[in-house]
């Protein structure tokens, strides 16, 4: 997730949602990846979906270096917020990570 500065042109997340969605599908492990706005907020992010929690891990250098360039870093507030989260369906599932 992410916040772009003032008076960014929205096309600068449609262009940044290709340039994502292009430099995950190269990568080890990687599924599928949705993306999502608030045009009110200027707030866009992308849900990536990995066959293991490793693969997500090791993705995230790669993507950090090829994503977020200095051309990006004039569009967007701040670096953005990347968190793993399991995913499992309800019932037939459980999670399998340990957690405190």
């Amino acid at each position: 997730m992410f916040r772009l500065k003032p008076d960014t042109p929205l096309s600068f997340a449609v262009q940044w949602a290709e340039k994502t969605h292009d430099a995950h599908r190269t990568l080890p492990g990687f599924r599928g990846i949705t993306f999502l706005g608030e045009v009110i907020t200027s707030e866009f992010g992308s849900i990536s979906f990995w066959e293991s929690r490793e693969d997500a891990f090791a993705a995230g250098e790669t993507l950090s270096a090829k994503v977020y360039s200095s051309a990006e870093r004039a569009y967007i507030e701040s670096p953005p917020i990347v968190t793993v989260y399991e995913v499992y369906n309800h019932p037939a599932e459980t999670l399998t990570g340990s957690y405190p």
